[in-house]
């Protein structure tokens, strides 16, 4: 067995551990759809749990041969899907505080940490109007209407949960709070709901044209390609961006750091995301490239044409991947990095910054 290989597939069993590829809401109750993965536990001994109890009726383990491609060396990776159903009753909330989670653990159910594996979806009955399928998949990479909620939810549902367990504090608590490289608003349509200081940007106008018109409760402005942005120094006490990093070259990605330690105030809190191992997995990424963004510590895998109908220049989207060194090391330049948190943000890895004091 090649090592690298096999901490590939052992990050996506032991990070991820599960996931959901298919969410169904009607009047009679809840279906949900996806695999999981056990490496310790015995298959008859995991949990599948709705806001923190047992499904009504679990279909498992179903044939899943189609993963066996992706974790040839995981236990039962080829049993692994499951259909999950859960009814309505009048006793029964299926979103309690707007949300409803789903999770996959061990015989012994949920902890502090369950957050981390644990995905969100917010009440249809609570979802305001939703981009077109052209701006989601430029988000995205497909213009899926489901998985955009349920990765919007999800992670915002999961930066609230570490917030609050790292800090003790609420996302209501920060004053001024940034979503860098907003796109079509997947985060912030769930960030305005628990803060009225929400503030978005990206550099596609497109984008952030119809998350104006479509999240009045946040505001958003299209920024340029590189720094500065027109806001103030200290202008921010919490930023999160999303698999922003991930597709800015070296020289881009240090003015970036720059700018957003300008706009940051002392002891402001960052949380982005980098590509992982834990995401790799599920690309069927190949280990030399691990490999290699190890030894150099950040890897330009070339152009991504994501954006491609929307900027002019299309060298400047990028394919990116960062060691683990790489970020503790040269992004302390900028910021005390804290923590990086595996699988956490949307299957990518989450880098916990602080701004230091001057």
């Amino acid at each position: 067995m090649n090592i690298h290989q096999a901490e590939i597939q052992l990050a996506g069993a032991r990070h991820l551990r599960w996931l959901p590829d298919g969410v169904v809401v009607s009047d009679d109750g809840l279906l949900i759809s996806g695999w999981a993965l056990s490496v310790w536990d015995r298959q008859d001994r995991v949990r599948f749990l709705v806001n923190g109890v047992a499904f009504d009726k679990l279909d498992w383990p179903l044939d899943s041969s189609y993963l066996t491609a992706t974790f040839p060396d995981i236990p039962h990776a080829s049993l692994s899907r499951f259909f999950a159903w859960h009814p309505r009753t009048p006793d029964r909330n299926l979103f309690p505080d707007g949300f409803a989670r789903f999770n996959v653990t061990g015989p012994l159910g949920e902890h502090r940490l369950s957050y981390r594996t644990a995905w969100y979806l917010a009440d249809p009955a609570s979802e305001v109007g939703m981009p077109t399928p052209e701006q989601i998949e430029r988000v995205i990479g497909k213009p899926d209407e489901q998985a955009y909620r349920l990765g919007g939810a999800t992670i915002v549902k999961r930066v609230e949960q570490l917030l609050l367990e790292r800090f003790d504090r609420p996302l209501a608590s920060f004053e001024s709070i940034l979503d860098w490289g907003c796109g079509a608003g997947r985060l912030c349509r769930y960030l305005t709901a628990r803060s009225s200081a929400v503030t978005g940007i990206d550099i596609d106008p497109d984008n952030v044209a119809a998350c104006a018109y479509l999240l009045p409760k946040a505001r958003f402005l299209q920024v340029d390609l590189m720094p500065p942005t027109p806001f103030p120094a200290a202008a921010f006490d919490l930023v999160v961006g999303l698999s922003v990093l991930t597709h800015l070259d070296e020289p881009v990605q240090d003015a970036w750091l720059a700018e957003l330690q300008r706009i940051t105030r002392p002891q402001a809190l960052l949380l982005l995301s980098v590509q992982g191992l834990a995401q790799m997995s599920l690309y069927r990424a190949p280990p030399e490239m691990a490999l290699a963004a190890h030894e150099k510590g950040i890897l330009d895998n070339g152009a991504n044409a994501q954006l491609t109908d929307v900027l002019a220049d299309q060298t400047y989207y990028r394919d990116v991947m960062h060691s683990r060194d790489y970020i503790l090391t040269h992004w302390a330049k900028w910021f005390d990095v804290l923590d990086i948190i595996e699988g956490m943000a949307g299957n990518q890895d989450l880098v916990l910054l602080r701004r230091r004091t001057d």
